[in-house]
């Protein structure tokens, strides 16, 4: 077996104001050097990469995955982490964000863990906060929140504070794509469906640094829901839920495309608003910032989920239209019109050629008329 124990998956990405530290931390553990591997995922064309400390970091790595990924997309994100699984060789994966910085003793809490029970596919720690503005304390309070409830049935997350076996990450199927950062709810509804066992890591492993400007808050919320709503798809297209539950009937509603296309516009509009008065509001009550952030955060999950929706239902319009030309098109003559050099539409034809001459359909119909 290899003596490599722990992965560390340190995507270069969306690390806010926490420099390089994440990536600093992951190389700088108390743990036997040669029990643990860091694996950095890069995207192209970052310009903060050709900063000289960056490629010292790099080059003290185990391995470095590099994607052709936009570092501006939000969206990136989840297959940035799939890199990262893909090149990876440890028993335990650690997969973290650009913006967690690792405790010195987080590899160590780690390895005594799964130690101590060897039979734990999952465990999961507490973290700590690191937040200077307004925004940032708001996401501190949920990031709590949700700490608080994990304490029932435990968590998985992509934010440096959950470790999964690597067998028990490739028997569920690994992160799906589809379903961007949400995949991290995805996987951990199919492990508690399949009973996979999970234990808590009592010590905070991580610090996350939560500032952000509110517009990369809405692109990353509004992703969410548009994960959530692949999710969703999926799960009522095979009629069973596999152990989850759809959280909210208002997605059900939602899922409808006249109602999705009215509600995302106005639920985007209302999630800014709602997390501009949040922000406002925490000079005066923070209960009622934070009741203001909790809505805001609804408004504008629902606003990915409704457009994410919309879109499916434009695409699929434009798929029967397709077809439908292309049925009306079959019988039809193969010769171009003489009088606006116009094409007739055939199977065989490259849709985006209607309008102008196709050599290549037209010589795929050439070929087919001497074969008959």
């Amino acid at each position: 077996m290899s003596r490599v124990k722990i992965s560390i998956i340190v995507p270069l990405f969306d690390r806010r104001n926490a420099g390089w530290r994440a990536l600093e931390s992951a190389l700088a553990q108390s743990y036997p050097r040669d029990r643990y591997e860091v694996v950095a995922v890069t995207t192209r064309d970052d310009a903060a990469m050709r900063d000289p400390a960056a490629g010292a970091l790099l080059a003290r790595c185990d391995a470095v995955a590099r994607t052709d990924l936009d570092p501006a997309a939000t969206a990136s994100e989840v297959e940035l982490y799939r890199a990262g699984h893909r090149r990876c060789t440890g028993d335990l994966v650690f997969f973290c964000e650009g913006h967690t910085v690792l405790h010195e003793d987080c590899c160590s809490l780690i390895g005594e863990h799964f130690a101590r029970n060897p039979d734990c596919d999952i465990a999961w720690a507490p973290r700590l906060n690191h937040a200077m503005s307004p925004l940032g304390r708001l996401v501190a309070m949920h990031n709590d929140r949700h700490q608080q409830r994990a304490l029932a049935a435990g968590v998985f997350s992509l934010g440096a504070n959950s470790v999964i076996r690597r067998r028990t990450l490739d028997a569920l199927g690994g992160l799906e794509a589809r379903y961007l950062r949400f995949s991290e709810t995805a996987l951990f509804h199919r492990a508690l469906q399949r009973r996979a066992v999970i234990g808590r890591i009592r010590m905070p492993l991580a610090t996350h640094y939560n500032d952000m400007d509110k517009g990369l808050w809405l692109r990353l919320v509004q992703d969410s829901g548009a994960g959530r709503y692949a999710y969703y798809e999926d799960l009522l297209a095979r009629g069973k839920d596999e152990g989850a539950r759809i959280r909210h009937p208002v997605y059900v509603h939602a899922r409808r495309p006249a109602i999705a296309a009215l509600l995302a516009p106005l639920l985007r509009a209302s999630g800014a608003i709602l997390l501009g008065a949040a922000v406002g509001a925490q000079r005066l009550e923070r209960r009622i910032a934070y009741r203001c952030y909790v809505l805001a955060l609804g408004c504008t999950d629902l606003a990915g989920y409704s457009r994410a929706c919309a879109q499916q239902a434009s695409r699929r319009r434009a798929r029967r239209h397709a077809a439908s030309f292309g049925s009306a098109g079959a019988g039809a003559p193969a010769d171009a019109s003489t009088a606006g050099g116009e094409q007739s539409l055939d199977p065989v034809d490259d849709l985006p050629g209607v309008g102008r001459a196709n050599p290549l359909g037209q010589r795929l119909r050439e070929v087919r008329q001497k074969v008959a």
